[in-house]
C-alpha cells in the first residue's frame, strides 16, 4: 500500500497540512488553519498545522494524533488500512469519509487483476466487454477465450477488476488481422475504461501477459497499435510496419523480446 493512503483512503500526499509541514510554508499553515477552523466550528491555530502523514513517522495534527476514530480504531485492530478490515463494508466511520471521497475508497480497494483462467466464469462478460469496446463479433472473442479455457492453446485474456467490474484488459491471440503471420503472438484488444485511466492499469496488464507468456516459454510477444510513446514505458520497442486486414495505410509493430 501507497505510504501516503491514510488509514481511511485518503491521500495524506495532497493534504494542505503535509505540504505546509514538507515546506516549512507558514503562510499555508495560516491559511488552513482558518479554513478548517471555519470548517469545524473549532479554534485551529497555524502551529497545529503540522503534519508528515497519518501512517508516516513524525508530526501530526492533533485531531490525526489522537482525536480521529478511524485512525485509532485502525492502530488498535493493527491493520495497514481499514482496506484490511473485515467490517470495513459495514463501518459508519469510515462511510463518512468514503461517501464523500470515492477516491478514499479506490484506495482502500486496489483492483484486482486475474487471467480468464482464474477466473472462467467471466468469459461471456469478458466477451461483451471487448465487442462493446472494439467492434470484434462477440463470438470471435468466445471462440478464443473457449479455445483458451479448454486448454487448446496457452494464450490467455487477462482482466483488471473493480469490484466486479471489468475496467481493463487485453488479450493474446495468434494474430491481431495483419499480414505478418509470422510475427506471433500478438497482444490485443488493450484497453481501459476511460474514468480509470492513469492508474497504470493498462501498464499492469501488459506485464501479467508478458510474465504469464514467458513462463510458458513463449517470447518474444508483438502488437499492432497507432500509439507512440506509451508501450515504451513497459519495454515495447517498434520493431517494423505492418499491413493490416482492410487497412488504407501500414501500422505500427511492437515487440516485446
Amino acid at each position: 500500500m501507497n505510504k501516503y493512503i491514510a488509514y481511511c483512503g485518503l491521500n495524506c500526499e495532497a493534504c494542505e497540512a503535509r505540504l505546509a509541514t514538507v515546506n516549512n510554508d507558514d503562510a499555508l499553515r495560516q491559511r488552513v488553519a482558518r479554513e478548517w477552523s471555519a470548517l469545524n466550528g473549532v479554534e485551529i491555530t497555524p502551529e497545529m498545522i503540522n503534519c508528515t502523514g497519518c501512517r508516516l513517522e513524525g508530526a501530526k495534527t492533533p485531531f490525526c494524533e489522537s482525536l480521529c476514530p478511524i485512525r485509532q480504531c485502525a492502530l488498535g485492530r493493527s491493520v495497514e488500512t481499514c482496506g484490511d478490515c473485515g467490517k470495513m463494508d459495514g463501518c459508519e466511520k469510515l462511510r463518512m469519509i468514503t461517501g464523500n471521497d470515492p477516491a478514499a475508497l479506490r484506495n482502500l480497494k486496489p483492483y484486482t487483476f486475474l487471467t480468464l483462467r482464474d477466473r472462467p466464469a467471466l468469459m461471456d462478460r469478458a466477451a461483451v466487454w471487448f465487442h462493446e469496446k472494439w467492434g470484434v463479433p462477440t463470438e470471435a472473442y468466445l471462440d478464443c477465450m473457449t479455445a483458451c479455457l479448454n486448454r487448446e492453446t496457452e494464450y490467455d485474456w487477462y482482466l483488471c477488476l473493480d469490484g466486479e467490474r471489468i475496467v481493463g484488459g487485453l488479450g493474446v491471440i495468434e494474430n491481431d488481422f495483419h499480414d505478418r503471420r509470422d510475427l506471433s503472438p500478438n497482444v490485443c484488444a488493450v484497453y481501459t475504461e476511460e474514468d480509470c485511466r492513469g492508474r497504470g492499469i493498462a501498464g499492469r496488464l501488459l506485464d501479467l501477459a508478458v510474465d504469464d507468456m514467458r513462463s510458458k516459454g513463449i517470447a518474444p510477444l508483438y502488437l499492432v497499435t497507432d500509439h507512440t510513446g506509451f508501450y515504451e514505458r513497459y519495454g515495447w520497442e517498434f520493431f517494423c510496419m505492418v499491413q493490416g486486414d482492410g487497412e488504407p495505410e501500414p501500422t505500427r509493430m511492437y515487440i516485446h523480446r
